[in-house]
């Protein structure tokens, strides 16, 4: 049975895809813009029918913030706190992801978030060049 157009619009079926069974803007609300943007883009890459762009757009994301928000010190300039039923939610979407580059991503920005905003740039540089070569084999 085909949605209606208020459906389609508060509560599209596509956004409920993910493994965990939660909407990305269950956790994307409390992020800051290019968290919030590469945490929707893992949890939907899929869904619109071009998952190679959609890794390359997430993978733009991370950059962004690490080059807008990310000081000397490896540092996060901007507030990253969010509540702990979020994390809770965080949790589960990483337990459920099959993907593990994508899983990566999630683990990444969920340890920022819980170290307060301290990046480890090793790990996450290496977690976006696994992203790019898995987008590679995406249509």
């Amino acid at each position: 049975m085909a949605q209606s157009l208020e459906d389609e619009v508060n509560i599209p079926k596509h956004y409920r895809t993910h493994e965990s069974g939660i909407e990305a803007i269950e956790i994307t609300r409390y992020l800051i813009g290019d968290l919030s943007n590469a945490w929707k883009y893992g949890m939907r890459y899929e869904d619109k029918n071009t998952p190679k762009k959609d890794i390359k757009k997430l993978c733009w994301y991370l950059n962004d913030f690490h080059n807008h928000f990310i000081d000397d010190n490896n540092e996060c300039t901007a507030n990253v706190e969010v509540p702990g039923n979020v994390k809770d939610l965080m949790l589960k979407v990483i337990e459920t992801e099959p993907v593990e580059q994508v899983k990566n991503v999630f683990k990444q920005i969920y340890m920022l978030v819980c170290a307060g905003g301290i990046l480890f740039p090793p790990v996450w540089d290496k977690t976006i060049e696994d992203l790019k070569v898995y987008a590679e084999t995406l249509n």
